[in-house]
């Protein structure tokens, strides 16, 4: 199978793979009718999933070549998250989450420029849905995305979401969020180059750049 068909048939896959992975935690949580109340207010999350890039975000120019768009391939993700419960409907949350992505040419398939760590900083509003053990939730926050002042710097980051958490007892719980990162590429630096290398400059080719993260995690309540 080409990699064109592999990378076809994982971007259908996903969709699927998520629905049925929060169908899957609706069902334990129903099944519970008899589980306890949930611990609280404070909740510690670990969690991973995948980081994935749905703009492009650079334009590489050179003196001496025609400009080429460059974006960020899928990556592997992993986190850490710390919040409260404030009300009945309102939960508060800091997170961290790292990934590495490749910064590649534009392509079919891609060519791969260089590996950078991207930490993603964010305070994120849970607005609950439902409560109990089966815990659905709309996310709203800020924040920030860093690749390091070599490629890019910190960027201004907006966040929405959606998730569910499903208590398999009052302290532990799993857990599945889908969130939608918007990142402000031109913040202060319109007209310049976001980051040079040896050979050209990369412009932003927009205000904004998106990604999509996919996560799953355990939830420690207390």
């Amino acid at each position: 199978m080409s990699s064109l068909e592999t990378n076809v048939t994982t971007r259908q896959f996903r969709p699927f793979a998520l629905t049925t992975c929060l169908w899957g935690f609706g069902a334990l949580a129903l099944a519970q009718d008899a589980a306890p109340s949930v611990a609280g207010p404070w909740q510690v999350t670990l969690f991973g999933g995948g980081w994935n890039a749905i703009t492009v975000p650079y334009e590489y120019k050179t003196p001496s070549a025609p400009p080429a768009e460059v974006g960020f391939g899928n990556a592997p993700m992993f986190g850490l998250a710390v919040g409260a419960n404030m009300s009945p409907l309102l939960g508060i949350e800091l997170s961290w989450s790292q990934t590495n992505p490749a910064q590649q040419f534009t392509g079919s398939p891609p060519t791969p420029i260089r590996t950078v760590i991207m930490n993603v900083f964010e305070l994120d509003s849970l607005w609950y849905f439902h409560r109990g053990t089966f815990q659905a939730y709309g996310t709203l926050g800020l924040g920030g995305s860093s690749t390091g002042s070599s490629f890019g710097g910190t960027n201004f980051t907006v966040a929405v979401g959606v998730g569910v958490k499903a208590f398999l007892s009052p302290h532990f719980a799993v857990r599945a969020d889908v969130k939608w990162d918007n990142m402000y590429g031109n913040l202060g630096r319109s007209n310049d180059p976001a980051f040079c290398d040896s050979a050209g400059c990369y412009f932003y080719r927009g205000s904004w750049y998106s990604s999509l993260p996919v996560t799953a995690g355990l939830t420690y309540a207390f």
